[in-house]
């Protein structure tokens, strides 16, 4: 990789860490669509780097939120998850060898879907889901990180859902996505697909992303949340507009 092409890489992983910082989602959505549209580096190396740069931000983010994890919708989520990784990894290496603008328009797709979901402000509901709910929803967010390591659309939305505390939503939800984010590099590198450019580039990208997150906690916007959200919603419906265009 050149240094123009290393540093766009390395800037668009640091928007899409502050704007995670700032709005609580989109670092996968933002890094995988940004560096797709541009051309940077093919979907299948990027969705490897998105993996170790965003298991490293979520056992940050992680460490100190244990006792807060909501442990049954945590096992029945990831009962649907798991298999539906290697599924989603499956996917990705049959339209990478295949099609490659049929896996761009997809991934645009998803990015404009996950960026209406994350948008929504969706009111809980009176009483928890079944397990076999969560189980469903971990399907559809495990088919999606196992092709584009951004499972995180269905779940963020589903579990905002339930009647649970925010602190203990955004533990589950990190809880998932560390460990379906660890199967699916675990799958890939099974698979052979992890290179050493892969490992060097994420490497990079760790400073930069705890750079921005730090920078984002402590010089966030002059703006309320929701104008955020809308921010953040604007530029996904964008990238996705533009990936499927």
């Amino acid at each position: 990789m050149d240094p123009l092409t290393l540093a766009a890489f390395l800037f668009v992983v640091a928007l899409g860490a502050y704007v995670q910082t700032v709005t609580g989602f989109a670092l996968g959505l933002i890094v995988m669509g940004g560096i797709t549209l541009f051309d940077l580096a093919p979907v299948a190396f990027t969705a490897v780097v998105v993996s170790f740069t965003a298991l490293s931000n979520n056992f940050l983010a992680l460490h100190r939120a244990l006792h807060m994890i909501d442990r049954r919708a945590v096992g029945y989520t990831l009962i649907g998850m798991l298999p539906a990784v290697y599924l989603g990894v499956l996917l990705l290496e049959q339209l990478h060898s295949t099609s490659v603008e049929t896996l761009r328009m997809i991934l645009g797709g998803v990015i404009l879907a996950g960026g209406v979901l994350l948008a929504l402000r969706p009111h809980p509901r009176p009483v928890r889901a079944a397990g076999w709910v969560d189980a469903g929803i971990g399907v559809a967010g495990g088919i999606l990180a196992g092709m584009f390591a951004i499972g995180g659309p269905p779940l963020v939305f589903h579990f905002y859902r339930q009647p649970l505390q925010l602190p203990v939503i955004r533990a589950t939800l990190l809880a998932t996505f560390a460990v379906a984010t660890a199967t699916r590099l675990l799958y890939v590198g099974l698979e052979g697909d992890i290179d050493l450019s892969m490992l060097q580039l994420s490497v990079l990208c760790l400073p930069v992303v705890f750079l921005a997150t730090f920078i984002g906690r402590r010089y966030p916007p002059p703006l309320p949340d929701l104008a955020m959200r809308r921010f953040a919603f604007a530029l996904l419906g964008l990238i996705g507009l533009m990936l499927l265009i």
